[in-house]
């Protein structure tokens, strides 16, 4: 792979500009996922593979946390907490030349859980692993809102020969109060975000390539449309059993998912079009952030290369600030 990639938009997007860059900004991160960009230049993600949380700086990496299991997502708390969706682990890898592959999950042995970790001292604490009594079976991403409070999905656990139900939770940020608002999400809720009026919930289907949404009623609680049981409005169906992973939302309010084995980030506006699509030099894109400096520049993961990106991105994201001056 090239170090620099030049690609180019659909151009629904983009008037003024027919194509842009994308750089590969690090390399050699195992299975990265969840990244989040801080105000300081830091780039911090998920490695599912290692098990670690990594901290990028310039185009070097260093383990930030060694946590076990296999973290999966990354959200900011209040207090200077990084929560950490981590899936538990006993995952099933092979490798295919410099290409690491996720084969999915297997059926025991795992520790799923969210866990915080304190960016000046490095303490970790565990919050939860389970919600009224029902033990979770592969937290799989998580998103802040406004009232102390997180929501966050379970891919749920797909062995060789079995799949278990995923679906969509809240809880305060100490773990003290936890509820199921949405279940159950039957192939899996992966990625998931937060409108920027803060008022609408969305959440991909892994396995089924849907896009689905909720208007919050209050803490912890969804409220329904349709005729789903979890009660989702569908925003959008991808096409060819395509799989969806991880979002992140634009200023506009557009829905940017990390779609795969087609290696594009797809962008759908909140009324289900589908506005553009963005190339990635990889099959497997997983997640992106944006900068906390620049909205207009955005940060990929890659997952079967290793690889992080910086691409120049068509539109400005949404990107609440994290008040982080130092880490450890």
């Amino acid at each position: 792979m090239s170090g620099n990639i030049t690609f180019k938009y659909n151009r629904k997007l983009l008037d003024k500009r027919s194509e842009s860059m994308i750089e590969i900004k690090a390399r050699g991160l195992g299975f990265p996922e969840g990244p989040i960009a801080l105000k300081t230049g830091e780039i911090l993600i998920c490695d599912l593979y290692g098990g670690t949380v990594l901290k990028v700086e310039g185009d070097r990496s260093s383990v930030f946390a060694q946590l076990g299991g296999s973290p999966n997502g990354l959200a900011m708390g209040a207090d200077n907490w990084l929560y950490v969706a981590n899936n538990g682990g006993a995952m099933r890898w092979k490798r295919e030349g410099e290409k690491l592959i996720s084969e999915g999950f297997q059926e025991t042995g795992f520790d799923t859980r969210i866990e915080r970790i304190n960016l000046y001292s490095g303490k970790v604490e565990r919050i939860l692993n389970q919600v009224g009594g029902q033990k979770l079976q592969a937290i799989d991403d998580l998103i802040f809102d406004t009232n102390n409070g997180f929501w966050f999905t379970d891919l749920g656990r797909d062995g060789k020969d079995s799949r278990t139900y995923g679906g969509i939770y809240w809880s305060s940020a100490d773990g003290s109060k936890s509820t199921r608002a949405a279940y159950p999400i039957v192939n899996g809720a992966n990625g998931i975000g937060l409108s920027p009026d803060g008022k609408t919930l969305y959440a991909t289907e892994y396995g089924a390539g849907r896009l689905w949404a909720w208007t919050i009623g209050e803490p912890g609680v969804l409220c329904k449309s349709g005729d789903q049981k979890h009660g989702g409005k569908l925003i959008w169906q991808s096409p060819d059993a395509t799989l969806l992973d991880s979002l992140a939302i634009s200023a506009s309010g557009n829905i940017i998912i990390a779609t795969q084995p087609t290696g594009v980030f797809s962008i759908i506006s909140p009324t289900g079009e589908l506005v553009d699509t963005v190339d990635m030099p990889e099959d497997f894109p997983t997640n992106l952030c944006f900068d906390q400096n620049n909205p207009y520049v955005a940060y990929a993961t890659l997952s079967q290369t290793g690889c992080l990106a910086t691409i120049l991105w068509p539109e400005p994201g949404f990107n609440p600030q994290i008040p982080i001056d130092n880490l450890i």
